[in-house]
C-alpha cells in the first residue's frame, strides 16, 4: 500500500509484489500498465464515504450538494451517501482509475450512513462486475458487505494511526481480533495493514499478525514507504 509519489524507484519496488494498492491518478498509464504486465495486481484507491481531492480536482467543502462535515486530518469531506450527485460521482471516478488497474479499494466505508453506504458499494459492484473490489474495514456494512467484495483489508490491525504511532490497548487489539474473526468467518480472505515509527513497534506488528495467521503490510503513517516498513 503506497500513496506516494509515482518515482522510478517506487515503481520498480511496487513491482515486487503481487498487489499493490495506490492513488492510480499519480502513475503514466505506462507505469500502470508495466507494473500488471509484470503481474502485480493494481487496486485503485477510492474513497466511498468521504469527497476528496482526485486528480486535477480540488475539494472545496460546500461546493458539491452532497458534502457534509470536513475531515480536517484529510482534507475531505464526509458526504451524504445516498444522494444522487454523490452516487454518479463516485462511479465516474470508479470508471476513471478502472481504465488502467485491476480493481479498486474500497475506503471510507465507516465515514457515511451504513445502510446508504452498502447500496453506493452495491452499485459499483454492478457497474464495475469484473473488477477485484476490496474494502478497508466497513463492518457496519456486515453481512450485506460479503457478496459484494472479494476480500477485506483490516486497517490499523495491531497499530494506531495516531499522530503518536503505537501499539493499540488491549481494548484495541480485542476490537480488532473480533472483528478478523467475523470477517474470517464470512469466508473472505483478510489482510491487515499497520503503521509503525520504529522496528520495535513493526516487529510487534508482524509477530502479532503472524499469530492469527492475517498477513500484514506495514508503513509509515503517510504511507509513503513502498517496499515497507
Amino acid at each position: 500500500m503506497y500513496y506516494g509519489p509515482a518515482t522510478p524507484q517506487a515503481v520498480r519496488t511496487l513491482g515486487g509484489f503481487a498487489t499493490v494498492i495506490l492513488h492510480p491518478t499519480l502513475y503514466a498509464a505506462a507505469d500502470l500498465r508495466a507494473l500488471r504486465e509484470g503481474g502485480t495486481r493494481v487496486l485503485a484507491y477510492l474513497s466511498v464515504g468521504e469527497d476528496h481531492a482526485f486528480g486535477d480536482t480540488a475539494c472545496v467543502p460546500g461546493s458539491a450538494p452532497y458534502h457534509q462535515a470536513v475531515n480536517a486530518q484529510w482534507g475531505s469531506v464526509t458526504v451524504d451517501a445516498a444522494h444522487p450527485a454523490w452516487r454518479e460521482v463516485l462511479l465516474a471516478r470508479a470508471e476513471q482509475v478502472l481504465a488502467h488497474t485491476d480493481g479498486l479499494l474500497l475506503d471510507t466505508l465507516d465515514s457515511a450512513e451504513p445502510a446508504a453506504t452498502l447500496e453506493l458499494v452495491k452499485a459499483l459492484r454492478m457497474a464495475v462486475p469484473s473488477a477485484a473490489l476490496m474494502a478497508n474495514r466497513g463492518f457496519d456494512l456486515l453481512p450485506g458487505l460479503v457478496p459484494c467484495v472479494q476480500s477485506v483489508l483490516l486497517e490499523a490491525f495491531s497499530t494506531t494511526h495516531s499522530p503518536r504511532l503505537a501499539a493499540h490497548d488491549p481494548q484495541g487489539l480485542a476490537y480488532t481480533a473480533h472483528w478478523l474473526a467475523v470477517v474470517k468467518a464470512s469466508g473472505l480472505p483478510v489482510f491487515a495493514l499497520d503503521y509503525a515509527a520504529t522496528s520495535k513497534l513493526a516487529a510487534f506488528a508482524r509477530a502479532r499478525a503472524t499469530r492469527y495467521a492475517v498477513p500484514t503490510f506495514v508503513t509509515d503513517r503517510d504511507l509513503t514507504l513502498p517496499g515497507g516498513f
